[in-house]
């Protein structure tokens, strides 16, 4: 922020999140623009903050092309359908206790096959611990990939379905005892793109992710973001980047907003979502 007092410009330095983007202007997915956007991060070191222990960062991550040649090494994923955009990946924070995160997993499926999605498999993303600090540590779910298949819906109409499928994930969980965004949480869902991320330094992050570090991880673009937690403590779900962006600056207005939406939400009207406005809300 620059300040104009007297006759001079007086220069405030501010702490902020730091987010930037790199992609390939042909369009054409490599390992290299995850190279490339790796160090990018790190130079954003600095716009980030640290918690007590100097070591677990606020958050930090990366949002890309969803890397199936990779994920395919793992799950046997059929390649027209990937082509066709009628497979999709997600993303998935599950509860560190064995038992809780069974009964996750079998709500989820539950909810999937109810918006007439197939389940082709669960995939435990390889993460080495050791790297974090002691309350990044701590506080470390388990984190898991779950692909899933349509028969009939492409593209934007199963991006659509995906999203029911998320809302209705969290009503659903809540009638098993299990909270959103403290046993489970839905990193990213989505046809097209995946986010790496979680309460950790900006350098710790390809160390943690082994997947990050793997040539078979190719994307044409990359999101990346460095957290600095200002009005909210630090959690593995609150790092960015979210599930289509990353914004530099806090959300300061949260519960103003939520309580306008409700008050307006009876007005609400879609012809896309039809009779399903009721789980948006």
């Amino acid at each position: 922020m620059n300040v104009y007092k007297g006759q001079k410009w007086l220069v405030e330095e501010r702490d902020a999140c730091g987010v930037g983007f790199i992609a390939d202007r042909s369009g054409k997915a490599s390992h290299d623009i995850i190279v490339k956007a790796l160090p990018a991060l790190t130079c954003l070191e600095h716009r980030g903050g640290c918690s007590a222990d100097r070591d677990s960062g606020d958050g930090a991550g990366l949002m890309t092309a969803i890397p199936w040649e990779l994920v395919a090494q793992d799950l046997d994923i059929l390649f027209s359908k990937i082509e066709n955009l009628q497979v999709a990946l997600g993303m998935v924070f599950l509860p560190p206790d064995e038992e809780k995160a069974s009964a996750v997993r079998r709500v989820f499926e539950s909810v999937l096959r109810a918006e007439s999605l197939e389940i082709v498999g669960w995939r435990v993303v390889p993460v080495r611990p050791e790297v974090l600090g002691p309350v990044s540590r701590e506080n470390q779910p388990q984190i898991e990939q779950i692909v899933v298949s349509s028969k009939e819906l492409t593209g934007d109409e199963l991006e659509r379905s995906l999203y029911l499928a998320r809302r209705t994930l969290g009503v659903a969980l809540k009638k098993e005892g299990l909270v959103w965004g403290e046993d489970v949480y839905v990193v990213s869902f989505s046809c097209r793109t995946v986010t790496y991320k979680g309460m950790v330094r900006s350098a710790v992050l390809a160390d943690f992710y082994t997947d990050l570090k793997n040539s078979a991880y190719k994307s044409s673009f990359a999101v990346f973001h460095r957290r600095f937690s200002t009005n909210t403590l630090p959690r593995w779900p609150l790092a960015q980047p979210m599930r289509l962006l990353g914004h530099n600056g806090e959300i300061n207005t949260l519960l103003g907003n939520i309580n306008w939406m409700i008050a307006r939400q009876s007005h609400l009207k879609s012809q896309l979502w039809g009779d399903r406005l009721e789980v948006l809300k």
